[in-house]
């Protein structure tokens, strides 16, 4: 019997393989899906663990230089057969709480194309019109305020 998924901080190095599975098709080196902002003081990543193995992540980035109340939600991956389960959900959810904990108003995005009825599900609005990421695909930008 499967135990409960479990969310819990994770380090950014932990993100990069799933990172490289689910959002590069394995495609490129697991160190080229490390971001800028991985590790600013104030990001922050979420580990989505079944039966002790990672099968979902989350990042929270500060990509500010100053300290404000806006965060950018990138890098979430969902091993594809764990996929449709609510772990993605739950990772959004638990990031969120974190967020408001630390009274942060605003959380960004650009979501795929194939992504994006999930974030409209879970609050966020899409801002402007979507667009073209090379060799990736249509993305639309996205924003949600937090509030308690």
């Amino acid at each position: 019997m499967n135990k409960p998924i479990e969310i819990r901080k994770i380090s950014s190095k932990m993100t990069l393989n799933l990172r490289r599975e689910v959002l590069r098709n394995n495609s490129i080196k697991s160190s080229l899906c490390q971001f800028e902002w991985d590790n600013h003081d104030e990001s922050f990543h979420l580990g989505a663990f079944n039966n002790k193995k990672i099968v979902g992540v989350i990042s929270i980035l500060n990509t500010s230089k100053i300290k404000d109340k806006v965060r950018r939600l990138r890098g979430m991956a969902v091993k594809k057969n764990h996929q449709k389960n609510g772990i993605g959900s739950k990772l959004i959810s638990k990031a969120e709480e974190i967020l408001l904990s630390k009274n942060i108003s605003l959380i960004w995005l650009k979501a795929r194309e194939k992504a994006i009825n999930f974030y409209l599900k879970k609050g966020y609005k899409k801002i402007g019109e979507p667009y073209e990421i090379i060799n990736i695909g249509l993305h639309f930008y996205c924003e949600k305020k937090l509030t308690k």
